[in-house]
């Protein structure tokens, strides 16, 4: 019995520490390392190891999170890769262990409504504190930009942020209401007039359609989609804030006429892909190992870069279609079981598999520290709401 309550005790000091990792995920890479490492430790002091064969029965998109992560690992085991650095590959994707680690800490409704809460400090505390440093008034970091993390890592906040307000606003009435729709207009501001994200910017565009199916009628859905191009249209044909959107369009008109765009990001995003999907057709099914993409495209391109701003092509060019599929199959879990969900977390999980989906098109966030903490930490919070007992 007093094993029993020791677990209990361990449990609960976990889902404490989920809340508070949620928070340091936005502004600390440092407590975010040290604070994963403790809930590992809880997670096997608590005895929920265990249960993991029930858990991962009950939860397939855990299942599917540690399937991609075994690819890895298979990886690990061919590719002419130096062995630093297949190890440092296999360490940057080892937040996909975080979703079966996770889940028996928020297995109560209260526990999951403090991450929430979490969850909603931290944004505004990102999307205040971005507005206030886009005053120049102070320096939060070396390169003077109005983020707290990359420009990208900002926007993919904000715009699901936005998103997550958008409910907000739609279920509350009153003062709540007003209140609500207020921070959803300084997210649109933060997002098109102050952040220079356009992987946020386009996500926000899609979560925004996504939004108009969830909760609008046929009608309403239609005048949505038109309202969304009319808007967009005149915010990139006059704003100068759009620069880097028609930048960009530029950059993929010369790709497809064969012309150079030089020093430009969605130029080299383009360069990136063309030599990912070379590599890709050396070794289609298996891929070049984990960890041997930096040194197979420095062979082939003669040039240095260890990602290629698209997770689809970097997981296939070191595991292959195998491990793609992996990736897909991890993709269409979260799909496929947001349904067994209760309103409102089905609706979070489905604009959280959008953001997801729409970044690994332009980014890499699995790869990417904060990017891939806070997808694995949503990921889990969300499906946790799935009515499911896991026994004791």
């Amino acid at each position: 019995m007093q094993f029993e309550d020791l677990q209990a005790k361990l449990v609960k000091t976990g889902a404490y520490s989920f809340v508070l990792w949620v928070f340091t995920i936005y502004f600390s890479t440092a407590l975010a390392i040290f604070l994963s490492a403790v809930l590992a430790l809880l997670w096997l002091g608590s005895g929920q190891f265990l249960k993991l064969p029930q858990l991962l029965k009950s939860y397939p998109v855990a299942l599917w999170s540690l399937l991609l992560f075994a690819c890895f690992i298979i990886g690990f085991s061919y590719g002419d890769a130096p062995h630093s650095d297949a190890v440092a590959m296999l360490k940057k994707y080892r937040e996909l262990l975080f979703i079966p680690i996770l889940m028996p800490f928020l297995s109560e409704q209260h526990y999951r409504c403090w991450a929430w809460s979490a969850f909603m400090i931290a944004s505004l505390i990102t999307l205040l504190g971005s507005q206030f440093l886009s005053l120049d008034l102070v320096c939060a970091n070396r390169f003077c930009t109005p983020y707290f993390k990359s420009s990208i890592t900002h926007s993919i906040f904000i715009a699901f942020f936005a998103f997550f307000m958008l409910h907000k606003t739609f279920d509350s009435r009153g003062y709540l209401q007003v209140l609500y729709l207020a921070m959803l207009a300084a997210c649109l501001h933060n997002l098109f007039f102050i952040s220079i994200g356009r992987t946020g910017q386009l996500t926000f565009i899609g979560l925004l359609g996504l939004f108009a199916w969830q909760r609008l009628s046929k009608k309403n859905v239609l005048l949505t989609m038109l309202i969304i191009v009319i808007a967009l249209a005149g915010f990139i044909g006059f704003s100068d804030k759009a620069s880097r959107i028609r930048t960009g369009f530029a950059a993929a008109q010369a790709r497809l006429h064969d012309q150079s765009q030089g020093e430009h990001s969605m130029s080299d995003r383009f360069t990136f892909w063309k030599y990912s999907v070379q590599l890709i057709a050396e070794k289609p099914l298996f891929g070049q190992g984990t960890g041997n993409f930096t040194q197979s495209y420095q062979r082939l391109s003669g040039q240095l870069t260890d990602n290629p701003h698209n997770e689809f092509l970097l997981i296939t060019v070191q595991l292959g279609i195998f491990g793609l599929l992996f990736y897909l199959g991890f993709l269409a879990s979260q799909y496929y079981y947001a349904a067994a969900l209760p309103n409102p977390d089905r609706w979070l999980t489905q604009g959280l598999l959008l953001t997801l989906v729409i970044t690994s098109l332009f980014n890499s966030p699995l790869l990417d520290h904060t990017e891939g903490h806070w997808f694995t930490m949503m990921i889990a919070l969300c499906f946790a709401a799935k009515e499911t007992k896991i026994e004791s």
